[in-house]
């Protein structure tokens, strides 16, 4: 039976995207900008970069440009029973393409991650790539991320390892607040594998960030949560992140940043840290 906490968060998804058409509308005066009709450089909205942190930013890429977000390294890294795991993820590359005025295709790949395991008697290496993932990003209010911004996010997740593809809905929402404040709010359904046979189950999960910003400084605290109702056994993730983003004087379409999580109940990892840039182009 699907929980109560799922059930009202699917449902409410589903009622924004039905509502979307209304909500995305844009003033008659906007210039429709598309693929073929790029936004002017001195047009550009201020940058609106995915990472770093778990929640999707509700701004949209401007029409006609492409953002490059490449994360070059997650060192990841726990400790249980006398038994210490590492893993690093190498090169995350996420590409966000503007369509138009309110509208943006992404596509995300990890080409390499090398996990590493060691106890009393043995160390033991693999690697693996990761799973590619592609989806859209709708806006449903002020897709320039000012004031109240929501967007809708379709995606799917195919594993480099041939096991059947996961289904995610996120609700992205942030709201701008004075003196530099600003807050972000991503839930998210998934529709998962199941573990053993050909099911399927419900996964979720919520972001939840306050953030800062101090002349080209962003500092962020985020805290996430997520649950995997698998059937052989439900997972429960807590995790805490804190992040600083940069933009370089008159570099206004770079942002670099650097990141640490810290697992609390039910977390994998122990702690997490990332570094990376965001350009857009």
């Amino acid at each position: 039976m699907l929980p109560s906490a799922l059930a009202v968060l699917l449902v409410a998804l589903v009622a924004l995207v039905a509502a979307s058409p209304i909500l995305a509308a844009e003033p008659a005066s906007d210039p429709h900008y598309t693929l073929s009709n790029p936004v002017p450089a001195n047009e550009l909205r201020p940058l609106c970069p995915d990472n770093p942190g778990f929640g999707v930013p509700p701004c949209i890429v401007d029409a006609g440009h492409l953002m490059v977000e490449l994360t070059a390294v997650t060192a990841s890294f726990n400790s249980v029973a006398g038994v210490k795991s590492s893993d690093y993820a190498l090169g995350n590359v996420l590409l966000r393409l503007g369509v138009n005025n309110s509208l943006e295709a992404y596509a995300s790949w990890t080409p390499l991650s090398i996990d590493t395991t060691s106890d009393q008697s043995q160390h033991r290496t693999s690697s693996a790539t990761g799973s590619f993932n592609v989806g859209v990003k709708q806006s449903l209010r002020n897709p320039d991320g000012a004031g109240l911004s929501v967007a809708v996010q379709p995606g799917v997740s195919i594993p480099s390892n041939g096991s059947r593809v996961s289904l995610s809905l996120a609700l992205p929402v942030s709201q701008v607040l004075e003196g530099g404040w600003s807050l972000g709010f991503t839930p998210e359904v998934d529709a998962l594998p199941d573990s053993i046979g050909s099911g399927t189950h419900l996964g979720g999960s919520v972001a939840m960030s306050v953030s800062y910003s101090v002349s080209a400084f962003t500092l962020s605290a985020e805290a996430y949560l997520a649950e995997d109702r698998d059937p052989v056994v439900i997972g429960h993730l807590a995790v805490a992140n804190f992040s600083l983003s940069w933009v370089p004087p008159r570099k206004t379409n770079l942002s670099l940043y650097i990141g640490a999580d810290f697992g609390l109940n039910g977390a994998p990892n122990d702690a997490e840290f990332y570094c990376g840039l965001s350009r857009r182009f």
